[in-house]
């Protein structure tokens, strides 16, 4: 891949290099999900004081909490509604419709989306994508500035309804005290024994019965939140703060600045919410924190993505970054291929790690499949121009086989 060339091509590769980044965030974040029961804990209210568990494992906590915990899957949607730009720019400039080939690309996500949501893992975040990005195409003629007050708005609207929900769900929860409790706890131990030593056909029934029919009903909160970021990275798009990123780097710098203290600001009242370290109930701090997190991850995200793009703009190679690209270029590839490993690391019919590997050694973990996948995806592009899902999605969109 070469990185050295002229400053058109470096700004493709820039967003390459922050997709990448990316999916290293969104692995680390996911690991948690595959390890332990997380999905069935959600309705669980207990504090979790850092003072009370060993160093390492503080650290590893607040890393993930702070720097990693709802940041990269707004970076990928930003970089989703940027791509939808790209895509919609290209098909239009060649005199084709533009609104029929990307229902094509959505119709895969979604299908490609189910079948990993119902049968690999309930995290999927595909098909919430697609379903979002259905919606992109009755903005794509409107003004930057309306675009950009559609997704403020749809944001803003987002954290008050999940905000209140989190808050009502947490009231019910107290009020219904051990009879709730109880069942929480009996799903969780029947988690923790089914995902250690199930077989495919067991954790798979159990997936579909208790986590992929609320996943699917979550839709309704999920989209609107997406959709936001989504519209986003579409203004973004057309005004053309990526592919002039030397022209903007004045505003590059004042978003990186204001995103940094108010991401790090917010971050951190959630991160002290989250850790009990307020004089509040629990029960309202976590509630207060999962509510926040929907608009402090957002801002961090784009601290870390302004810095990405100044940083680029700054060093004279990128030989550096090649790595964070080749995975970047290959990302619907390498986030299946993060699900199948974890899968079978975690899963009973695999190794059957569930529930036996503490939040440091996921960390390491989700780091050696990332440097993996960074040899996997250098070595198949430097055979080829896509990675096999990326070529197969291209396929189905376009109706042909790549030239």
């Amino acid at each position: 891949m070469n990185l050295e060339a002229s400053r058109s091509k470096e700004r493709v590769v820039s967003i390459d290099v922050i997709r990448g980044f990316a999916l290293l965030g969104i692995l680390l974040a996911n690991i948690l999900f595959f390890k332990s029961p997380l999905f069935q804990k959600q309705g669980v209210i207990v504090p979790e004081p850092l003072g009370e568990a060993p160093f390492l494992e503080q650290t590893g906590h607040f890393v993930i909490e702070f720097f990693v915990n709802g940041k990269f899957y707004p970076m990928f949607s930003l970089l989703f509604g940027l791509g939808f730009y790209f895509f919609y720019s290209r098909i239009v400039q060649r005199g084709l419709d533009g609104n029929s080939f990307f229902k094509r690309r959505m119709t895969f996500l979604l299908i490609l989306g189910l079948i990993h949501l119902i049968f690999i893992w309930s995290g999927d975040i595909l098909h919430t994508y697609a379903v979002a990005g259905f919606f992109l195409l009755l903005f794509i003629d409107k003004t930057p500035k309306v675009i950009l007050t559609w997704g403020i708005a749809l944001l803003g609207v987002s954290w008050i309804v999940l905000s209140l929900l989190f808050i009502l769900s947490s009231i019910a929860l107290t009020m219904k005290g051990n009879a709730m409790g109880a069942d929480i706890q009996n799903n969780i131990a029947a988690a923790y024994q089914v995902f250690s030593e199930g077989t495919y056909g067991e954790i798979l029934a159990f997936r579909i019965q208790e986590e992929v029919f609320y996943v699917l009903l979550n839709l309704f909160l999920t989209v609107p939140n997406v959709l936001g970021i989504f519209l986003i990275g579409l203004y973004f798009g057309k005004q053309e703060w990526f592919t002039k990123a030397e022209e903007f780097q004045k505003k590059w710098r004042n978003l990186f600045i204001h995103s940094f203290w108010s991401g790090v600001l917010l971050t951190s009242i959630y991160t002290f919410l989250l850790f009990d370290l307020f004089p509040i109930p629990y029960s309202l701090a976590i509630s207060l924190a999962d509510g926040l997190n929907i608009i402090a991850g957002p801002l961090l995200m784009l601290c870390y993505v302004s810095f990405f793009v100044l940083l680029i703009q700054r060093i004279k190679s990128l030989k550096a970054l090649v790595p964070l690209a080749a995975v970047g270029r290959m990302a619907l590839t390498n986030y299946l291929m993060q699900s199948v490993i974890l899968v079978f690391i975690f899963y009973g019919f695999g190794f059957g790690l569930f529930g036996s590997v503490n939040i440091v050694e996921s960390i390491l973990i989700a780091i050696g499949i990332y440097l993996l996948q960074v040899v996997f995806s250098t070595l198949w592009l430097s055979k080829r121009s896509q990675g096999p899902m990326e070529a197969l999605w291209r396929k189905w969109t376009y109706h042909q086989k790549e030239q």
